[in-house]
């Protein structure tokens, strides 16, 4: 085991090589009380004399352990005090919330001491957040991950700072913190719960571990500077994934070109995709999701989509993977009368009709339309496409609706909620296609002009 009295000094090495404790940076280091927080806590301390670091202390009450939770604020209030550190508290009762998400109190816990060192950070205007992640909890972050099947992110470990949270104590082993402790006569609380064997954690730690370090003294050490090389590795693979295929905003989400994801090697195709979920606020996907949205980019199809958990939808629009948080759009608007001259709402479409004179060289594209007074029979209607809609356009043959749509490559999400025109006669154009060809006027004739725009409104 190496000396106590050069724990600050490898710390700070750590530390250094990760870019942690800039000099003249405010730190807020997460107090649970335990002896790795408090271990934490002294070494910044010590640390802050020769880097003009400001040092302040958050302490979460999870209110899951009765008494003991209210005497590990009062330990960690009064310890502050005695050292002149600025101390926030915060509490919340994790197991009601748990209860009510329908999440294990694990889970829910993490989740709310993160929210609330992240909303002192910024209340108290701290340029990062000291967590007391060592070693040891590297070690059985990685035998947990293990258990649970994992790819190479997991097998990367804890990171040494992710964001504004840095763990400066992630190579030191648990015998170390507390080798450290005893030097500096640093006193410390005892959580009861980590020796509850329902934890899978604690059953790592207590009945995993010991075999472990009895075939390696060193295992978690070890352990750490291999995770090292496994995480340049990885950062290896992020950055040629970024470097790939860059995401595209969409109205609805993010698109990825899947000719071009399918091409790509896999490790580098499955980071583009977590890349972009995570863009999308979605940190975690399991591997059979990652398996199915890189199918879909290889498939023939054109037109398909998977659901996955939270919402979120991966859709195959022809060329392109659409992940968005929006369902399937149905139609959006009822059968609208047109009267005649005028505007109107068409879901989230906006019609306008004028009479005008067919100018020279006008186009009859797919959202514009010059047509024949004298072959529309008022009053108009637009709806939304019905079976056996047929469609003539200028120079072309006539064919169903459904067969434009997939030669034209519209989304078939889309379809629904374009608005076909019609009368007593029969269809008169369609959004996104054009008019028929026997209700086109000629240059210079009078003639009905027909805008479509898309709105805002959904």
């Amino acid at each position: 085991m190496r000396s106590p009295t050069d724990f600050p000094a490898r710390v700070l090495a750590f530390a250094d090589g990760h870019g942690m404790l800039p000099a003249g940076s405010t730190l807020l280091c997460a107090l649970s009380g335990g002896g790795d927080s408090m271990a934490l806590l002294t070494c910044l301390l010590t640390l802050a004399k020769d880097r003009d670091l400001t040092v302040l202390a958050a302490h979460y009450n999870h209110q899951l352990r009765g008494e003991e939770s209210q005497q590990d604020e009062a330990f960690v209030t009064d310890w502050c005090k005695k050292q002149n550190v600025p101390l926030t508290l915060g509490r919340g009762d994790v197991a009601a919330r748990a209860a009510q998400q329908g999440k294990g109190i694990e889970e829910t816990a993490r989740a709310m001491r993160y929210a609330f060192l992240q909303e002192t950070a910024r209340a108290v205007g701290a340029d990062c957040i000291a967590t007391a992640h060592n070693a040891d909890d590297n070690a059985e972050t990685l035998l947990l991950h293990l258990v649970r099947g994992t790819g190479l992110d997991g097998l990367a470990g804890i990171p040494p700072r992710r964001g504004t949270i840095i763990r400066p104590l992630l190579t030191q082993t648990r015998q170390e913190i507390e080798a450290y402790l005893r030097e500096q006569d640093v006193p410390f609380r005892v959580d009861s719960s980590n020796a509850d064997l329902a934890y899978a954690r604690n059953r790592i730690r207590h009945q995993v571990m010991p075999v472990l370090r009895e075939v390696n003294p060193n295992f978690s050490p070890r352990l750490a500077e291999n995770l090292r090389h496994i995480r340049e590795d990885r950062e290896f693979l992020e950055t040629l994934a970024h470097t790939a295929i860059e995401p595209q905003q969409e109205e609805e989400g993010l698109s990825l070109p899947a000719g071009e994801l399918a091409g790509l090697p896999r490790p580098v195709a499955v980071r583009v995709v977590k890349q972009t979920l995570a863009a999308l606020g979605r940190h975690q996907i399991a591997a059979v999701h990652l398996d199915q949205i890189l199918a879909l980019a290889d498939s023939q199809r054109p037109s398909a989509r998977i659901p996955l958990p939270q919402g979120l939808l991966v859709r195959r629009d022809y060329d392109r993977l659409l992940f968005t948080h929006k369902p399937h759009p149905a139609p959006d608007f009822s059968p609208v009368t047109i009267p005649g001259e005028g505007t109107c709402q068409l879901g989230r479409w906006q019609l306008e009709v004028r009479r005008t004179l067919c100018p020279a060289g006008a186009v009859q594209g797919p959202f514009q339309w010059f047509l024949r007074p004298e072959a529309l029979q008022f009053p108009l209607t637009a709806r939304s496409r019905e079976t056996g809609d047929r469609l003539h356009l200028p120079g072309r043959t006539g064919k169903p609706l459904k067969k434009w749509y997939i030669e034209e490559k519209i989304p078939r999400q889309d379809r629904d909620t374009l608005p076909v025109l019609t009368d007593s006669h029969g269809l008169i154009a369609a959004a996104g296609l054009g008019p028929q060809e026997a209700r086109i006027a000629s240059p210079g004739e009078p003639a009905i002009r027909f805008t479509l725009t898309k709105t805002e409104r959904t």
